[in-house]
């Protein structure tokens, strides 16, 4: 369990807090690329880390993200006219580019250099990997772009997702470094049955559901952790899943084809947003595995409505807390162990969105199988606190570090480092061992 003090310290990511100026420090995704409409087309409206933003294409493809207020009378630039090379706001016509450089004032007489003067708050964006991000930290801070390897393959080898969970950001990423609940919350009742999903070595289901109480270690790296979940299958047969957890809030999960990752980012404390990446490192990914890895799962782009009024442009799954994820008791009886008819990151949001909008970690009872997700706790911790006395995050200025891949196999191997060091250029790849960090 966590002291209150240290869960209202891990949650709140606000613009201040410790946990909000750490998220600063690197690179975000914002939104997916594909929901930016063609050039000066229309604004997305955003909230990242507690700011209300607005996300903008202009008329050479360049995106700019800028705060949602006009620094003039603070009229909202949603509804600003998307024109010739920059935003101008309908109230009074000021005009911004991407940057967030003022172009024009009409107000002002022809002679004035006022415009010089006036810059509307925004923040340095790249498009990589089929996403805009944007980097909101101090600009003498600003990292390299990471060398994140499934946003440097060809466009045809990955599938990218965005969408809305309505939860605290940090119960999310947890869901995503537990590997217990693999063997409970996404199993199927027909032991002979895969999940289509489920496409990982020969016999997974079988490992899964023979051995439901993996034996986990973890180990500190320079960029998070990587830590592994053995199955035991037979005398000399282990089933062993290796994942990653890299600093803030990225994890990077097993998948034989295709491998699976996600980075969530805070829209403030009680939401966040989910960027999913599929991806393969050699080659194009079949129409099979892009229609079963949904891009979006078809989700419109749509307006939502926060708890505190403010609106968001995202997309929402169909199955949500409205309907109750769709649970269907038959099913849970007969066929899936949750009886959600989704797909595992629906069956994941069922359970983290209906914890708590932020989940109180005093109440907690954690077990061994938890080991991952305290040692993740106490990372970001002493890495937020270590910001607020003026230590800077070391892996913000290592772009190399990012380079990973989940990984499972079927090994003879009992023990972790054995297996870690047998099959390490696969889960780090260009690197001979990941580097200790405190």
């Amino acid at each position: 369990m966590l002291r209150p003090e240290d869960n209202k310290l891990i949650t709140e990511v606000g613009p201040g807090t410790p946990m909000g100026e750490l998220f600063r420090r690197f690179w975000l995704p914002v939104v997916a690329s594909e929901d930016m409409e063609d050039p000066d087309g229309a604004p997305v409206r955003l909230r990242i880390l507690g700011e209300d933003l607005v996300a903008f294409r202009d008329t050479e493809g360049k995106v700019g993200v800028l705060s949602a207020y006009c620094p003039h009378r603070r009229a909202n630039l949603f509804y600003a006219r998307n024109e010739e090379g920059g935003l101008r706001c309908i109230y009074h016509g000021w005009k911004f580019d991407v940057t967030g450089r003022c172009l024009h004032i009409p107000s002002e007489p022809a002679r004035s250099n006022f415009k010089d003067k006036v810059r509307a708050p925004g923040y340095p964006t790249q498009e990589r990997g089929g996403l805009v991000w944007a980097y909101m930290g101090p600009p003498d801070k600003q990292p390299e772009f990471p060398e994140y390897e499934w946003a440097q393959v060809p466009a045809n080898q990955r599938v990218i997702s965005a969408s809305l969970v309505e939860c605290n950001w940090l119960q999310t990423l947890e869901g995503d470094i537990d590997t217990a609940h693999v063997s409970f919350l996404h199993r199927t009742l027909n032991p002979s049955t895969t999940l289509k999903w489920a496409r990982f070595v020969e016999n997974f289901t079988d490992y899964v559901t023979k051995d439901r109480s993996p034996s986990l270690t973890v180990k500190s790296t320079d960029y998070g952790f990587v830590y592994g979940g053995r199955r035991v299958g037979g005398e000399d047969d282990y089933y062993w899943r290796f994942s990653h957890w890299l600093v803030p809030s990225t994890s990077e999960t097993p998948g034989s084809a295709e491998r699976p990752g996600r980075i969530v980012v805070p829209i403030d404390d009680r939401n966040s947003m989910s960027f999913s990446f599929v991806w393969h490192p050699h080659r194009a990914l079949s129409a099979e595995e892009a229609i079963a890895n949904g891009r979006n799962n078809g989700q419109p782009l749509h307006p939502w409505e926060l708890a505190d009024g403010y609106v968001i442009d995202t997309r929402r799954s169909p199955l949500n807390r409205d309907n109750d994820f769709k649970i269907d008791r038959h099913v849970q009886r007969t066929k899936r162990f949750s009886g959600i008819l989704g797909t595992p990151p629906e069956e994941d949001r069922a359970m983290t969105e209906t914890m708590e909008p932020v989940l109180d970690r005093s109440k907690e009872h954690l077990g061994t199988s938890d080991i991952a997700i305290i040692a993740m706790r106490r990372r970001l911790i002493k890495m937020a606190r270590d910001l607020a006395d003026g230590i800077e995050p070391a892996l913000a200025k290592q772009a190399w570090a990012f380079r990973t891949r989940g990984y499972d196999v079927v090994s003879r191997h009992a023990e972790f480092e054995d297996v870690l060091a047998e099959h390490m250029s696969e889960l780090t790849p260009g690197r001979v061992t990941p580097a200790a960090s405190g």
